[in-house]
């Protein structure tokens, strides 16, 4: 079983690659260049909040490596936020927000950078960490339930980092610095909805192509891992669209 862009979350029972690697388990590979494995190799592939970070022309070249490397029958399981969820989020709030509704509009004002921050920030975290930082946070418990564990770990430590550091660097930085930070591999570059990585899917190879829970996989004991899902079963990334195929 392979986890391709594990991140800090992967299990040692699998094979982990990632873009870095500060640990035994972890192989630190570029998951722009071919998978460094031989043919028909695994079971499963996992790859978690990955895709949105490679290129629209390139995905699909990823998603044929994961292919290659697939036994016959072989599953995929691929994470990425869900593009039609934070649309729908989107309209919803934005036609109450016009009606006047605080609530609304506090909820749309935080949407707007669920949305844009990722794909357009010229420094590490963005908007969204400046957001966060907030105390108290407008619709914290909102932006808990589209977030997850990742703000409950991250809020403290936020709130408590001098900002006027933060705010001197961003000011010093130069087109260069920008242009390496936009290609570090931080910020997103597609955006996917359960259509669009289906066809992505589908132009791969893959059948069987269905979209599912983050509790719920073809992968055998899938849930043991806690790869999609935390000790006490809540999602780890709520925010997420869960998709699995067949080679």
């Amino acid at each position: 079983m392979a986890n391709l862009g594990c991140g800090g979350r992967y299990h040692k029972d699998w094979v982990n690659l990632d873009f870095k690697s500060n640990n035994k388990d972890v192989i630190e590979h570029d998951l722009n260049t071919p998978l460094p494995f031989a043919n028909e190799g695994f079971d499963v592939v996992y790859s978690s909040h990955v895709l949105e970070h490679l290129s629209k022309t390139f995905a699909p070249k990823f998603l044929k490596e994961c292919y290659r490397v697939l036994k016959p029958s072989g599953i995929i399981r691929v994470v990425v936020p869900d593009l039609e969820q934070l649309a729908r989020n989107y309209l919803l709030f934005l036609e109450e927000a016009k009606r006047g509704n605080r609530d609304a509009q506090e909820k749309y004002e935080w949407t707007m950078i669920e949305l844009f921050d990722q794909m357009v920030r010229n420094f590490s975290g963005g908007e969204m960490l400046e957001y966060w930082r907030q105390n108290p946070m407008p619709q914290e418990g909102f932006i808990a339930e589209r977030v997850g564990s990742e703000l409950k770990n991250a809020i403290d430590k936020l709130r408590q980092s001098p900002i006027g550091k933060q705010v001197g660097e961003r000011a010093k930085k130069s087109a260069e610095e920008i242009g390496k930070f936009r290609l570090s591999g931080e910020v997103h570059q597609w955006m996917y909805d359960e259509y669009s990585l289906g066809r992505l899917l589908q132009g791969a190879g893959f059948g069987n192509i269905r979209r599912c829970k983050a509790s719920e996989s073809l992968i055998p004991n899938f849930n043991k891992y806690m790869l999609d899902i935390e000790d006490n079963g809540d999602t780890r990334k709520p925010d997420s669209l869960f998709m699995e195929a067949i080679k």
